[in-house]
């Protein structure tokens, strides 16, 4: 015999305590879903690569029953790794793209992380990806390396990934650890000597000139900022501010830094070198750090080049994929804005690593996002697949049709929020 409604509804508010806790993606192209029905030939450009969407989708595939993986991870650095290491823990399956594209692809040596202290990248990462596969070979997987994801489409709830090779997968969640890169000047000697001298983070690599020649490279306020970081390692630095001083460049660094001129100057001792770089001339052969010494040629004043061990710069940053372009994700800046959990304004979608808007930029912080970002992901599968039990349930329990209950949950979804919590309270939970 069928459970009256309100019988009905008593169940299913007893049953889920945390549902409006719940996340269910939400479908960012929806409108651009309609285009694609109505015109099959309509191209989406992405990351570079035009993919028809008609050719891979149809109408009746925005809520498949099964995903062939619970979660699609893109990006091979620290914060995927950490990633599918962390899904697997919890039997959840995952997918690992790596288009092998890393912000420190030219950085000899890891630093600052406990038991890698000094280790090679290449190395860290293919140490990781060995213990992953020995101890998780049912639960992590790896698509084949250098593919890169070209698409991403939100489905009822979930998605379905698109590669440059040709294939597509469906996912419950996906976690972004597509990272950044830096844009660095477009002068000689730079791109050859980023990573190997030239570089963004103190704590990455500026212990490697303590007590050595160093140059900083920027606009002044952020210049001196960079600076005073350094001063525990050498007091032998050099201010570069790419041009002649602006009253705008003076009246910021005041407000960040009062009395900047006599304290950085006179107390500190620190030149401040109003012109910019014109070369970067490696002056050795050898390529440790402890070798590192440069040429950095001036377009004016004296002493012209300078001569350092190394050089601290801050340059603009880009995210490396266009993904959140094509998922319209929202912005803060050029970076991701996300929620406390990780998670991106495309509900089960998530940004980990240098690509949010958190402010840190380093190898721990890409993978205590990465971690974060599983748990919420992996709790709110929990509660969606608990919910998807539910019509299953009720049919054993009471009989009737499934597609009845079905559609009640559903109904019941759109209501999750203090509404519900309310009903619930009111019927005795």
């Amino acid at each position: 015999m069928m459970f009256s409604n309100y019988s009905f509804w008593r169940f299913c508010l007893l049953s889920l305590p945390l549902a409006s806790a719940l996340t269910v993606p939400q479908k960012p192209l929806a409108e651009l879903s309609d285009d694609i029905i109505s015109e099959p030939n309509q191209d989406l450009a992405v990351d570079d690569t035009a993919f028809n969407i008609s050719d891979y989708t149809s109408v009746d595939e925005w809520n498949p029953t099964k995903f062939d993986y619970d979660v699609v991870i893109v990006g091979g650095g620290p914060a995927g790794l950490a990633a599918s290491m962390s899904l697997a823990r919890v039997a959840r399956t995952s997918l690992l793209y790596d288009s092998q594209e890393y912000r420190n692809e030219q950085t000899r040596y890891m630093h600052d992380v406990l038991g890698q202290d000094g280790q090679v990248p290449l190395k860290f990462r293919a140490a990781v990806r060995q213990q992953i596969d020995e101890l998780y070979p049912d639960y992590s997987f790896w698509a084949t390396r250098k593919t890169k994801v070209t698409g991403i489409i939100s489905l009822e709830k979930g998605f379905r990934v698109y590669d440059d090779k040709g294939g597509k997968v469906t996912a419950k969640r996906v976690i972004l650890a597509t990272g950044i890169k830096d844009i660095l000047p477009n002068k000689p000697g730079f791109a050859e000597a980023f990573g190997r001298g030239v570089f963004w983070c103190p704590w990455c690599d500026g212990h490697d000139y303590k007590k050595r020649k160093m140059v900083v490279y920027g606009k002044l306020a952020s210049a001196i900022g960079s600076a005073l970081n350094l001063r525990k390692l050498t007091t032998d630095i050099t201010i570069v501010t790419g041009g002649a001083l602006t009253k705008e460049d003076k009246d910021e660094a005041e407000a960040r830094w009062p009395g900047w001129e006599t304290v950085v100057k006179k107390t500190y001792n620190i030149p401040i070198r109003e012109n910019d770089i014109t070369k970067v001339e490696r002056t050795t052969t050898a390529i440790e750090p402890k070798d590192d010494e440069y040429k950095i040629h001036l377009n004016g004043g004296s002493p012209n080049p300078l001569v350092t061990n190394g050089m601290l710069i801050s340059v603009p940053t880009a995210q490396t994929s266009s993904l959140h372009k094509q998922l319209r994700l929202e912005m803060d800046g050029k970076s991701v804005k996300v929620k406390s959990n990780m998670e991106s304004s495309v509900g089960g979608l998530y940004v980990v690593g240098d690509a949010n808007n958190d402010g840190s930029t380093n190898a721990y912080h890409a993978m205590w996002s990465a971690k974060r970002a599983c748990v919420n992901a992996h709790v709110s599968m929990s509660k969606q697949e608990y919910l998807d039990d539910v019509p299953l349930a009720m049919v054993a329990a009471a009989g009737g049709e499934e597609e009845f209950y079905r559609l009640q949950i559903d109904d019941l979804e759109l209501q999750m929020g203090s509404d519900v919590e309310q009903m619930y309270k009111a019927l005795g939970g």
